[in-house]
């Protein structure tokens, strides 16, 4: 069915059902499991001259909490019987959305799998959906995991 499964996390409670679908998936389809997690740096283009201080020690934060998330997220898929590999995507100059994008591609994934925080309204709005624009944006199959708060 599948051959390599790719699920993206962030440190939301819906993570762990997604990678559960994403494990079970796998399992049965006896398919590779890399689970990503992408850091937004975008932020970083706002800095100037006078904060690039601050920008490297932000920068090194968000690094370190992202591989936090992915370490967290590969316990899971473990303890559920899987053996995932693991990339902490970073970029100054892609958005989250595309560098799971990118990823996908660069990894040869069949199946994307994320989560959705079921967002509604003007929170949606403000927000916006990383899982709406990865199903706008990828060219392979992609399941959406909808979370407890949806």
């Amino acid at each position: 069915m599948y051959k390599h499964i790719l699920v993206a996390v962030d440190d939301s409670p819906t993570s762990t059902r997604t990678i559960g679908e994403a494990v079970a998936l796998a399992k049965g389809s006896n398919a590779e499991l890399t689970i990503v997690h992408a850091v937004d740096e975008a932020l970083f283009s706002h800095f100037t001259r006078t904060t690039l201080g601050s920008r490297d020690a932000v920068q090194s934060a968000l690094i370190k909490e992202g591989q936090a998330v992915l370490d967290g997220a590969v316990a899971i898929a473990q303890a559920a019987g899987a053996t995932p590999k693991a990339q902490l995507l970073t970029s100054e100059h892609l958005s989250t959305s595309e560098q799971i994008v990118h990823a996908v591609k660069d990894l040869h994934a069949d199946l994307l799998v994320v989560g959705s925080h079921g967002r509604r309204g003007v929170q949606r709005i403000f927000l916006g959906s990383v899982a709406e624009r990865l199903l706008r944006k990828v060219t392979i199959s992609a399941m959406i995991v909808r979370g407890i708060d949806a």
